[in-house]
């Protein structure tokens, strides 16, 4: 058997990781595996079992580079796992007695789930869902509201998206319509139900196409659960309160009662067991009333309402009747988020929502609890918060000129313009969990359930593992405690280092409460240690937006360590990325928003931010669908270019010809080779004219009068075609952030993966050896060097050098040439400016208790994250 190469990201707390379903990503070397190949995965106890595939990569020759596999529970748990190739054939495993279908629009699985699809003009989301023989939902919608006015769904298509015998994942599309035919909020909804599971998995995507007068006021997903038949004292509530606490209650109470109820049948009620009240056991009062007489008496509760209007708030209420007045029934900090409507006898249904209270305002209703069929909804957009304000912040403040615009962007940071900043077009995705039950949960299910919505378990490969596969090529390699040996005094140093800028990150993540609907995965940009606060107000130093690669630094500091912590931020910051700080759709789709007070408010709309590069490492690590959408609608970002000038403000330029738009070799082209190497390496639609892109695009750029070095150029999105910007554009130009938005590391993965294909070989290794290893010896070379290879000297100052991140590029050049001399420099580059070799580390406590780095900003921190990183890949040795 293989080495060990799978392993959870943390154990799960009660050993059944698999019970759920989960899916996960395999690298695989070069050569080793080709399409078609079956799998299966081994624990220690040797146990083997099969399990499906999906092709998600593959290198150049055609051998599988990254798979994604699905599991349940028939697999057993193991603390560590192999997966390698199977004997089984794709004929075999398609023959499989069971193997997943969609049979007259259901899906059957071995646990006893049948879900019904809904089908196209339909306004549910699945029809029916039924457990064990029992019907437990009769369908689900999307609700919402916009300005007040109601909206619902309307789906356009149903599709099985991917069948499997482990796994059926069916999207579902459509857009939300009013009374009177206005279509908004278009929305992808995926189902995953897994063979061996019971639990269904629901991921909500939408587009927020409004105008800031069109305020989202509600947005909601709601499930109908039959009741029809249930004794009012047997129905029950249960609501995840925090940390896996639960409210338990009953629609009609027995428990309190003064008389009646008998001791076992309040005990077995509030156990939310089966209860038979009898007549002739009722506990009779002075007034003699007979049990269906006092049964009158007692309340019936019909709603209930949690509500998470802050990241550090919830309340509980229920009222009776509409008419009535609501209850409060308690309240707290931070609910999980899952509920529980059904009865004792015939069981009802769990829902969750994952990061509840990270994404406030939030909101769980169930009504209709006496009635024949109980709505249960939950809201991603509480109808109780204050409408969905995305109005710009500020009235312009008189920046109606660029002139103007750049005179303001010298005292704020921000790039103002009238009329760009707007959130028509971002998108937002959450997670929900359905699980039905044929009795109801005990307190321990329910906390069960409400773990699995709060942490859903999962499987990574091992980080060493990863790196022998050469995946992520050239800009990461496993720390030392992974690897096994003793580290020298300085990359001890530097690790501390990591773990410091991490952790420190981590803890302001709580401490600032950088929640909410929007907001919920990015962090801010520059601390103000004059006010002791970040400067969330002031320009383009509050939310940070991908600004110098935030995103690529923890997903490389990932691979490094393989820390859960490390990872579970990493994976909400791109949510929010690939999401929130990209337009999907409108005027501006295809670029993403540099930092600003809104994640929409800055005018500089920019293809660095949009960089496939972020997503990339998580969508491989997970075989996400959703990040694989949003990758693949990214495929032809360089016709962005012809919609905006991203560069209209700063930039000389004249006679463009048509069809020809400006690019900027590092800002834009980085994520052009980003973009396009992914949908090569995945086989997507247009990858071949995806590769021919690329290759032309580094022929172009070498033949450039001074390659890199030009910095700007006439690129033709249709055609690849690269031209020298004519006059008045500069001849040449150096800029620091050319290097800092993840050129380097794309183009070293570049290299190594084009490189390998005989059709692009020499176009490559011209590319390397005329235009990157030229501009990487002369970045920190010094004046003669600039010279020799450009003929001019780099005119960047002192000040805008950020000679600790051009350091990765001398690495380059010393691994290229095999000069220790070389990589002894880069390693001294690393250590001269930036957070330095002198920098003090220390972080202090304020007054009342918080964390302060008054030294912090994030660009810094991302690039020395990306650049330590980086070296240590590359020339550790030399440290």
């Amino acid at each position: 058997m293989a080495q060990r190469n799978l392993k959870w990201l943390q154990p799960p707390p009660r050993k059944d990781g698999f019970s759920h379903g989960t899916s996960f990503g395999m690298s695989w070397a070069r050569g080793l595996y080709h399409s078609g190949q079956c799998f299966s995965i081994t624990g220690d106890d040797g146990k083997t079992y099969p399990v499906d595939s999906r092709e998600t990569a593959y290198w150049p020759d055609g051998s599988l580079q990254w798979t994604a596999h699905s599991v349940a529970g028939d697999v057993g748990y193991s603390d560590s796992y192999t997966v390698e190739a199977s004997p089984e054939s794709k004929e075999d495993e398609e023959k499989r007695p069971e193997m997943m279908a969609v049979i007259d629009n259901r899906i059957t699985t071995h646990s006893g789930l049948e879900l019904e699809l809904s089908r196209p003009r339909s306004s549910s989301l699945f029809e029916k869902l039924t457990f064990e023989g029992k019907v437990v939902s009769t369908g689900a919608a999307i609700i919402a509201s916009i300005n007040k006015t109601p909206y619902s769904a309307n789906v356009s298509s149903v599709e099985v998206e991917n069948a499997t015998f482990s796994r059926i994942v069916v999207k579902v599309s459509g857009v939300t319509v009013s009374a009177e035919g206005e279509e908004h909020l278009p929305f992808d909804v995926r189902l995953y139900i897994y063979q061996n599971s019971s639990t269904i998995k629901i991921v909500h995507s939408f587009i927020h196409d409004l105008e800031a007068e069109q305020p989202l006021t509600s947005l909601g997903l709601r499930f109908r659960v039959p009741l029809k038949g249930a004794e009012m004292y047997n129905r029950h509530v249960r609501l995840g309160c925090s940390n896996g606490s639960v409210i338990s209650e009953e629609v009609l109470g027995l428990s309190g009662l003064r008389y009646g109820p008998t001791a076992r049948n309040r005990i077995d009620q509030t156990a939310g067991k089966p209860v038979k009240l009898r007549e002739d056991e009722w506990v009779k009062f002075k007034t003699g009333a007979d049990m269906h007489s006092a049964l009158g008496f007692v309340p019936t509760w019909d709603a209930y309402s949690l509500t998470q209007l802050s990241s550090d708030g919830f309340s509980v209420k229920k009222r009776t009747k509409e008419g009535c007045s609501w209850v409060k029934v308690t309240g707290g900090g931070r609910a999980d988020g899952t509920a529980y409507v059904g009865s004792a006898t015939n069981g009802g249904l769990s829902v969750g929502m994952s990061n509840f209270w990270e994404r406030y305002p939030t909101q769980l209703d169930l009504s209709g609890l006496t009635k024949d069929v109980v709505e249960m909804t939950v809201w991603l957009y509480s109808p109780l918060a204050e409408p969905l304000d995305t109005r710009p912040f500020h009235d312009g403040l008189g920046m109606d000129t660029y002139p103007k615009q750049l005179e303001g962007l010298d005292v704020t940071y921000e790039d103002h313009e009238p009329g760009f900043s707007t959130a028509n077009g971002i998108a937002r995705t959450n997670s929900l969990f359905l699980k039905p039950y044929t009795a109801t949960p005990s307190r321990e299910e329910q906390a069960a359930f409400s773990s699995l919505v709060r942490d859903p378990p999962r499987l990574v490969p091992y980080s060493g593992y990863m790196h022998s596969t050469g995946v992520f090529h050239g800009c990461w390699s496993p720390d030392h405690r992974i690897q096994g040996y003793e580290p020298t005094k300085g990359e001890k140093k530097i690790e501390r280092s990591l773990s410091t800028l991490f952790d420190f990150y981590a803890g302001q993540i709580e401490q600032h409460r950088w929640y909410g609907f929007w907001d919920h995965g990015d962090v801010q940009h520059t601390y103000d240690p004059l006010r002791h606060a970040w400067r969330y107000d002031v320009g383009g130093f509050a939310w940070d937006n991908s600004e110098l690669s935030t995103d690529l630094w923890l997903w490389l500091y990932f691979l490094h360590t393989g820390r859960a912590d490390v990872f579970k931020i990493s994976e909400t910051m791109t949510q929010h990325t690939s999401e929130v700080d990209i337009y999907h759709s409108k005027r501006f789709k295809g670029f993403g928003t540099r930092h600003g007070v809104q994640h929409w408010s800055d005018s500089s709309k920019q293809l660095r931010i949009s960089s496939v590069l972020f997503r990339r490492i998580y969508y491989f690590l997970t075989g996400d669908e959703r990040i694989g959408d949003l990758i693949s609608e990214l495929s032809t970002c360089q016709d962005a270019l012809l919609t905006l000038d991203a560069h209209r403000k700063v930039q000389a330029k004249d006679n463009i010809p048509s069809g020809f738009a400006m690019a900027n070799i590092g800002l834009d082209c980085g994520p052009l080779m980003s973009s396009w190497l992914t949908v090569w390496e995945r086989r997507a639609e247009g990858w071949e004219r995806c590769r021919d892109l690329l290759i032309k695009l580094l022929q172009g750029i070498t033949a450039l009068p001074h390659g890199i070095g030009n910095n700007a150029m006439l690129l033709n999105p249709s055609t690849g075609e690269v031209r020298p910007c004519p006059p008045p554009t500069p001849d040449h130009a150096i800029s620091h952030l050319s290097m800092l938005f993840g050129f380097p590391e794309i183009v070293g993965e570049m290299l190594d993966y084009a490189g390998q294909d005989e059709r692009c070989k020499t176009i490559v290794q011209e590319f390397k050896t005329k235009t990157w290893l030229p501009y990487c010896r002369a970045y920190n070379g010094g004046p003669e060097i600039q010279m020799k290879e450009f003929g001019f000297i780099f005119d960047c100052g002192l000040d805008d050098a950020w000679r600790q991140s051009h350091s990765t590029l001398t690495a380059v050049v010393a691994i290229e040439e095999n000069s220790a001399e070389l990589a002894r420099r880069a390693w001294k580059e690393f250590g001269s400016d930036g957070y330095g070799v002198d920098h003090d580390w220390s972080i202090e406590k304020t007054a009342n208790g918080d964390e302060e780095a008054k030294w912090i900003t994030t660009n810094e921190a991302a690039r020395y994250g990306v650049s330590a990183i980086s070296n240590l890949a590359k020339i550790r040795e030399f440290l």
